[in-house]
């Protein structure tokens, strides 16, 4: 299938973006997904509109059953500022105000047979800027799964450029309009080009997307109350790019993540979306990172192998090198102890401290681990299918055979 899609931003004054699809197919029906269908809570599907072909819908499904059609509809947006995302679907809340344009993740139909895609913004009022996802490196299917797009007037992005082992990696910081950071824009660079050296050094060279663009929105203090309680803030890392959306309000930031301030969420952000160029559990993410797992791959291990290992990791750095964070590995076990506790459920990351423990005493590290697994994912670019792989590549890469039971007290976990 080919498709391409536009919005157009020529209404947005009238709370409304238009998003066309141009589709080209084999006969048949083809199968869409769009979260915005479902989502509600202020935003709607309206002037719903098929040509060329019979099209039915079934929640954030529909489908259409042509060789060559157009979709059009409008998206009507009512928040008029940032929410974050929706708890239960796949969907960022868009919103429109005087100066801000701003879209993302499930207002697009995605596809759910392969394609090639092509995108394009009409309509950018005279003097606003794009930033987005989209842009860097060229549209890409897997885009149209996560990604974020932010138009504003009188906003102009911060650049640096990173020379890693591989390749350069131009690095754009956009902040929203009238908002400010706690820490000069100076030191974060500074922060990301030795973060990614250590990531280098010690793993592989970086050889994913040579353009991050990084937004950072902050949402009210109050953004829960104006979403019904239906969203949360934090952020993602996309195929290009990262964002974040939480407010800076200690308050939230203490009871979410633990964290005491907006800088260290900054920080410890940072670090953990830039390490998902490395592991990442979405299971489309072959072109974002090294690690990703297979559709059919149980829920435990993507938890495993994606987001504990990445915060194993992550939070051992900065407690290392931000004065600010030094406590970040001791909160993220301590608050796995106390999970365990609380749920009698076994916690992943606790599994890589027990797993991390034996193989030093071993004579190697779950860092040497995580290193032979990126390259063998490197070498054959395929996603994992299990924790399986973690053991398998322990005993074939590394010599070592883990204790049978721990390794089976992994694998049966659903």
């Amino acid at each position: 299938m080919q498709i391409h899609i536009s919005v157009d931003l020529q209404h947005y004054r009238q709370n409304l973006l238009t998003v066309t699809l141009d589709a080209q197919a084999q006969p048949g029906s083809h199968g869409f997904t769009l979260s915005a269908l479902a989502a509600g809570n202020g935003i709607s599907v309206v002037n719903w509109q098929i040509t060329g072909g019979e099209g039915w819908q079934d929640g954030a499904q529909f489908h259409v059953n042509s060789a060559a059609f157009r979709l059009q509809y409008d998206l009507e947006i009512m928040p008029h500022v940032c929410l974050g995302s929706d708890l239960e679907l796949d969907f960022t809340y868009p919103f429109l105000n005087p100066d801000e344009i701003f879209f993302g993740t499930g207002i697009l139909p995605i596809p759910q047979e392969p394609c090639d895609v092509t995108f394009q913004l009409l309509e950018l009022p005279e003097g606003w800027s794009e930033f987005s996802s989209l842009t860097p490196g060229g549209m890409h299917p897997d885009k149209l799964n996560e990604f974020f797009c932010y138009c504003a007037a009188d906003v102009v992005p911060f650049i640096h450029h990173y020379q890693g082992q591989r390749q350069e990696v131009t690095f754009r910081l956009q902040l929203q309009r009238g908002k400010e950071l706690p820490i000069p824009v100076e030191t974060l660079f500074a922060f990301f080009d030795a973060y990614l050296n250590w990531l280098e050094d010690s793993l592989v060279p970086y050889q994913r997307a040579a353009e991050i663009n990084f937004l950072v929105l902050q949402a009210p203090l109050n953004f829960a109350d104006l979403a019904n309680r239906r969203t949360f803030a934090t952020g993602e890392n996309v195929l290009n790019g990262i964002v974040c959306y939480a407010p800076p309000d200690p308050d939230y930031l203490q009871r979410v993540f633990g964290y005491p301030d907006y800088a260290r969420f900054l920080y410890e952000g940072l670090a953990h979306e830039l390490l998902h160029s490395y592991t990442s559990a979405s299971r489309s993410g072959r072109q974002k990172s090294v690690l990703y797992p297979a559709p059919h791959c149980p829920t435990y291990a993507v938890r495993l192998l994606a987001d504990a290992l990445n915060n194993y990791f992550y939070s051992r750095y900065v407690s290392e090198h931000v004065p600010e964070a030094q406590d970040a590995f001791e909160m993220w076990t301590a608050r796995s102890r106390l999970r365990q506790q609380k749920t009698s459920q076994r916690q992943p990351l606790l599994d890589l401290l027990q797993l991390d423990e034996y193989l030093q005493e071993n004579g190697a590290s779950l860092l040497a681990l995580f290193r032979e697994m990126l390259q063998v994912k490197l070498e054959t670019r395929q996603p994992y299918e299990s924790a399986g792989f973690l053991f398998d590549t322990l005993r074939e890469r590394l010599g070592i055979h883990p204790p049978r039971a721990f390794e089976d007290e992994i694998l049966l976990q659903a």
